[in-house]
C-alpha cells in the first residue's frame, strides 16, 4: 500500500541526485526518464547542474509531489556533463520514484486489519499454500488480537489460531446464541475485500465480543482477519446494548437475506437472556419472534391490532408510526424472569419493509405506583395466563391463598352466576349477589356479574391493607366462562 511522499530523507535525495546526475553526465542520454508521469504513490524528481563563471560546478535536486511546484534540495556531491556552458543549468527529465508507505499503526484498526490480510496474501504468493496454512495456524503469526483465518474452496477452515476450528465447515461455526458467523464470512467475502460484523470469541480476552472482519477471496481461498470491540454493558447500558443487538440482526439481514434472518430469529436459541428479536412488516404482520413463533396464530397476526399491553396501551400502533428508528415503552412478559410482566423499552428500526425490534426490561419500574389501573389489568392478565397454562384448579387454589396477596392487591375469580370461586380473604362458594350494597348504597355486585367482556366497576370496599373503607376500582374480564377481577383503592374524598 503506497502513498504520495511529501518529504524525502536526505539519503533518498542524495541517491536520486546521483542517479539523475549520471543521466545527465553522458553515460545515459539526457532525454531518458524513469517515468514521464506520477501517480498517487509517487513523486517527481529531477536534478539540475550548472557551471559558474569561476568554473565551479553546482548541482541541485528538485522534487514535486504533483502540485506543479518544484522543491529544491541541494546535495553535497557535484556532477556535470562534458563541456558544460558556464552559467547554464542542466536538467534531467523528471522521473517518478515510488516509496512504500509505512505500515499503518494498530490504533487505526480498519487499515491495520486490511494490511494484515494483505500481508497474508503476499505470504501465500511467495511461499505457497502449504507453508501459508502451516504458518497462520501457529501462535507466532498472531499480533495481539489480530490473527488470520483461511477458508478453502469447500468452505472448510484450514488455518486458524483456534485448533478446534480447523477442519470445521463454515456453516457449523457460530457465535454466541447460535449467530451464524461462519456463513456470514463466506457470504461476504469478495475479490476486492469486504467488511462483515458478528459476535465471536476473542481469543486474547476469552470474551464474546463484536468482531469487525475484513475478508478477501483470493485464488479460491478466503483470507480474513479482524479486530474486536466490546459490546455495551447489559447492566450499565441496557439501552445501548439493545441497539447493538438490533444492529446485529440488521447485519445478518444485509448479508444472508430475509429468509435466513426470519428463520434464525424465530428460534429461542437466538435470544440473549432478556434480549430477543421480534420482526414484523411495516403493515404490522408478525413474521419472526424468538419466543412466540411456535404459539398458534402468533406469526401472521397483526401487531397493530394485537399489540395491546395489559394496561390497555396499543404499543403496536405506535411502533408502526416509526419511519426510521425510535423507542416504544410498554408492559410485556419477560421470558428471562419467569414470564413476569415488566416495563419493556423496545428499540425499533424500520428497514426494507420490515421493523426490527428488541428491548430491555425495567424490573424496578413500580407499575402499581405509577399506573394502578394498569397494574390491576396486569394482575388479571397474570391470573388468566396461569389459568391457561396450569388449568382451572391451579388458578383457583393460588388465588385463594395469601401467597397471592401483595398489600392491597389481590385477584378474585367468580362464576357468572355470582358464586365466589377464588378469594384470599372471603369465604368460597358463597354467592356475591346475596350481599348488600356498599356504604354509599350502591349495589355494585350485579354490575360485576353483568360484565360480558371487560369493564371497570367502582364502589366502596374494605381495604385489606388498612382495614378502612376506600373507593375501589375493579377491572373485570370474562374469560372461558369465568370472571377474573382485581382492583386498586384510593381514599374517599
Amino acid at each position: 500500500m503506497n502513498h504520495r511522499l511529501l518529504l524525502l530523507s536526505a539519503g533518498t535525495l542524495l541517491t536520486a541526485a546521483v542517479v539523475a546526475a549520471i543521466l545527465i553526465s553522458g553515460l545515459i542520454p539526457l532525454d531518458f526518464a524513469v517515468s514521464d508521469k506520477h501517480g498517487d504513490s509517487q513523486i517527481d524528481m529531477r536534478v539540475q547542474a550548472r557551471q559558474t563563471e569561476s568554473g565551479r560546478v553546482e548541482v541541485r535536486a528538485q522534487s514535486s509531489a504533483g502540485s506543479g511546484e518544484w522543491i529544491t534540495h541541494t546535495p553535497e556531491a557535484r556532477f556535470l556533463p562534458a563541456e558544460p556552458q558556464p552559467g547554464s543549468w542542466y536538467s534531467s527529465n523528471s522521473f517518478a520514484v515510488s516509496a512504500p508507505a509505512a505500515a499503518p499503526d494498530s490504533s487505526d484498526e480498519a487499515r491495520y486489519t486490511q494490511s494484515f490480510v494483505e500481508q497474508a496474501i503476499d505470504y501465500y504468493e511467495h511461499h505457497g499454500r502449504e507453508a501459508t496454512i502451516e504458518y497462520y495456524s501457529t501462535p507466532g503469526s498472531a499480533e495481539g488480537q489480530w490473527y488470520m483465518f483461511i477458508i478453502d474452496e469447500a468452505d472448510v477452515i484450514i488455518a486458524h489460531q483456534n485448533p478446534d476450528l480447523i477442519g470445521a465447515h463454515a456453516d457449523d461455526v457460530n457465535g454466541p446464541d447460535g449467530y451464524p458467523a461462519g456463513r456470514m464470512v463466506v457470504a461476504s467475502a469478495t475479490e476486492d475485500g469486504a467488511w462483515v460484523d458478528y459476535q465471536f470469541s476473542n481469543l486474547a480476552s476469552g470474551e464474546d465480543e463484536i468482531k469487525h472482519s475484513w475478508v478477501v477471496r483470493h485464488d479460491g481461498l478466503i483470507f480474513g482477519s479482524g479486530w474486536y470491540e466490546q459490546a455495551p454493558s447489559k447492566v450499565h447500558a441496557p439501552g445501548a446494548f439493545t441497539q447493538s443487538y438490533v444492529a446485529r440482526a440488521l447485519e445478518l439481514y444485509r448479508v444472508l437475506g430475509r429468509e435466513a434472518t426470519l428463520e434464525y430469529y424465530s428460534t429461542p436459541e437466538s435470544a440473549d437472556g432478556q434480549w430477543y428479536m421480534f420482526i414484523h412488516t411495516t403493515e404490522g404482520t408478525r413474521v419472526a419472534h424468538a419466543h412466540r413463533a411456535n404459539r398458534p396464530g402468533w406469526l401472521g397476526s397483526n401487531v397493530g391490532v394485537g399489540g395491546v399491553d395489559v394496561t390497555g396501551y396499543n404499543y403496536g400502533q405506535d411502533m408502526l408510526t416509526i419511519e426510521d428508528r425510535g423507542w416504544v415503552a410498554y408492559v410485556f412478559v419477560n421470558p428471562a424472569d419467569q414470564d413476569q410482566y415488566q416495563r419493556k423499552h423496545s428499540w425499533i428500526v424500520t428497514h426494507d419493509g420490515l421493523q426490527f425490534g428488541s428491548g430491555w426490561y425495567d424490573r424496578h419500574y413500580d407499575l402499581a405506583g405509577e399506573d394502578p389501573a394498569g397494574y390491576s389489568k396486569l394482575l388479571v392478565q397474570q391470573a388468566i395466563d396461569l389459568y391457561d397454562a396450569e388449568g382451572r384448579q391451579a388458578a383457583l387454589d393460588y388465588y385463594s391463598s395469601l401467597e397471592s396477596v401483595d398489600g392491597e392487591w389481590y385477584v378474585i375469580i367468580i362464576h357468572p352466576d355470582g358464586t365466589r370461586l377464588a378469594h384470599p380473604f372471603l369465604p368460597l362458594g358463597e354467592n356475591i349477589l346475596d350481599s348488600g350494597p356498599d356504604i354509599t348504597g350502591y349495589d355494585f355486585r350485579p354490575d360485576i356479574v353483568a360484565v360480558e367482556d371487560r369493564d371497570w366497576v367502582s364502589y366502596v370496599f374494605e381495604n385489606p391493607d388498612t382495614g378502612e373503607q376506600n373507593q375501589k376500582h375493579t377491572w373485570i374480564v370474562r374469560h372461558d366462562g369465568l370472571l377474573f377481577a382485581a382492583g386498586w383503592y384510593e381514599e374517599i374524598e
